[in-house]
């Protein structure tokens, strides 16, 4: 079977993100799987949802633009799907890094589109004033941030737990 991600990657993103600074010195962490994991679809979901309202609301939305949406939507909704439904416990952690690479693209595609106009999107490229695209800046953030979390063991995401004793 073929990695996805190498795992040398992995490993040196897992050591980073455990670092004393990241993890907050093992102070602060959270039991909290299933409502980290619903946290994580919920902001997949509002980027999903924000972009489903720029179709639906602006008048002759460029083909190309619904193809990209409806990418994206599809791109989230299965990485949602594997972090939600899953058999096998990678299922899930594929669907968090799965997650963080569309959220990555669209960041990228976002920010592009701020510093030049795309045609047939003269209202909502070009400018950083246009409320939806903040919107969906903010949920993909806001999963990236919800990801670094899980990563670094603030929080823990399903289907794993802590095991902590009192």
């Amino acid at each position: 079977m073929v990695d996805v991600v190498p795992r040398r990657l992995i490993l040196t993103w897992r050591s980073v993100m455990s670092a004393p600074v990241f993890t907050l010195n093992g102070w602060v962490a959270f039991n909290l799987p299933r409502t980290v994991t619903a946290l994580g679809v919920s902001l997949l979901g509002g980027l999903v949802a924000v972009h489903a309202y720029v179709v639906m609301t602006e008048p002759a939305v460029p083909g190309y633009f619904v193809v990209y949406a409806a990418l994206l939507a599809i791109c989230c909704l299965a990485a949602g799907a594997a972090m939600t439904f899953a058999l096998k416990p990678r299922v899930p952690e594929a669907g968090w890094y799965f997650g963080s690479v569309v959220c990555l693209a669209f960041l990228a595609v976002y920010l592009a589109s701020r510093w030049g106009t795309l045609p047939g999107l003269e209202a909502l490229t070009g400018r950083w004033d246009v409320a939806p695209g903040t919107f969906a800046f903010a949920f993909a953030a806001g999963f990236i941030a919800v990801h670094a979390t899980v990563l670094s063991g603030i929080n823990v995401a399903y289907p794993q737990r802590q095991q902590w004793y009192d």
